[in-house]
């Protein structure tokens, strides 16, 4: 069966005119190409504005095909270039709405997936910066339309997340510590990266701890009270006066057992803590690992006669020496107490830094939830409690659907 093949006008003028390159001159029957030749001049309507006139001349040179692999070879190294540039990246997301508009504007006459694969942005972020652009929504904490964004919080979530994260009683809380605080009570339910994001689009200022310094993974418990940890760490007063922050603290659950501050270091006034912690929970203890550090108040007689007493099933190891971990966990509880909570207060002496520790011990260990242990409170997890994952999961599924029912029967007037 014959086939008819249609070839474009381009071809036919270049012909009339004997400008056609030799590939289609022998490719096309020499009858068909003496007909194009015989056609009228006015055959075709609108060929007053046909640019033949350039082709042909671009086409006559010899290096038009080194030209157009020079522009396309161009191209794809300036896409390359921008690509790999954070610089251009961060300004084309700061000036996203004119790129956006841009691209819109100019849409029939580009190829915008070309562009976009040059650029490297994604085609899913383009769509969401153009929704972003098109259906700015001013109701909304996110400028997003809440009928093409139904999973985005509803306006009583928002000032829900607000008010826990403005409150003066969270504001020594990491926001992790105060997600699952609000997923506890029943507030928000809503993911940690959620809060992060609104907390940033909110614009509100909260105080960041500092950032942690990567050590090697240390030693770790399996249960409560299998190790213990020991450590001094030392505060100043108003007075001018060093005062030294005894802490023992439980490995597994981050509880602290024992603290006292006192203003000179003694390696008595160090056995005296862990005696009275040991004391305290000798009922739960049967065998307990202490990590100390190789300071003097740690290693004396005194110690040493109390760990080997009859009836004291506590084994002393010095850090970096009788085992390969250091003494860094309880040194970054020391950390976290200084930069969350004591550094942001005044004490003129030794008896308000007491009273300022007896609160700041009863917030960390009772109320504050731990991301690391999932939720739960220092005691809650030296206690044995455990959390429910699976109620929770089923709240946030539950939250979930409420949100897109309750903002799917909002109309903002853009769409």
């Amino acid at each position: 069966m014959n086939t008819h093949k249609s070839y474009h006008t381009s071809l036919k003028l270049l012909a009339k005119k004997g400008s056609l390159p030799q590939t289609y001159s022998t490719q096309i029957d020499r009858t068909t190409i003496w007909r194009w030749k015989q056609e009228p001049e006015d055959k075709y309507t609108g060929i007053e504005l046909s640019d033949v006139e350039i082709l042909e001349d671009f086409i006559s040179r010899k290096e038009a095909q080194t030209i157009m692999k020079s522009y396309l070879k161009l191209a794809l190294t300036l896409g390359l270039i921008f690509s790999s540039s954070k610089a251009v990246h961060k300004s084309i997301k700061i000036n996203k709405e004119r790129f956006v508009k841009t691209i819109i504007h100019h849409k029939k006459h580009i190829n915008t997936t070309l562009v976009l694969r040059l650029l490297k942005i994604p085609t899913s972020v383009f769509h969401y910066w153009k929704n972003k652009v098109l259906y700015k929504c001013e109701s909304s904490p996110i400028k997003l339309c809440k009928l093409k964004y139904p999973h985005q919080l509803t306006t009583n979530e928002v000032t829900t997340l607000k008010e826990l994260a403005l409150s003066d009683q969270f504001k020594y809380w990491p926001t992790c510590s105060l997600a699952w605080y609000a997923k506890r009570e029943n507030r928000l339910h809503i993911s940690l990266s959620t809060w992060y994001k609104y907390i940033r689009k909110l614009g509100i200022k909260r105080p960041r701890p500092p950032k942690k310094k990567r050590y090697p993974k240390g030693i770790t418990a399996a249960a409560p009270n299998q190790i213990w940890h020991a450590d001094i760490t030392v505060v100043k007063s108003l007075d001018g006066l060093k005062n030294y922050v005894y802490l023992l603290m439980d490995n597994y659950s981050k509880y602290i057992i024992n603290w006292r501050v006192e203003p000179v270091v003694s390696g008595k006034i160090r056995v005296q803590t862990i005696r009275d912690g040991y004391q305290n929970f000798s009922a739960q203890t049967k065998d307990v690992q202490l990590v100390i550090d190789g300071g003097p108040e740690n290693n004396n007689k005194e110690m040493d006669n109390y760990t080997s007493s009859d009836g004291i099933n506590i084994q002393k190891l010095v850090g970096m020496k009788d085992i390969p971990q250091s003494n860094s966990l309880i040194e970054a509880q020391n950390k976290l107490l200084k930069y969350q909570y004591l550094f942001k207060h005044q004490y003129e002496n030794i008896n308000q830094l007491r009273n300022l520790l007896d609160w700041v011990i009863e917030d960390y260990n009772n109320i504050r939830p731990h991301h690391a242990l999932k939720g739960l409170t220092p005691f809650e997890a030296y206690t044995g409690k455990i959390q429910n994952e699976q109620e929770l999961r089923m709240k946030m599924k539950q939250a979930r659907q409420n949100r897109v029912a309750q903002n799917t029967k909002i109309s903002c007037g853009i769409c």
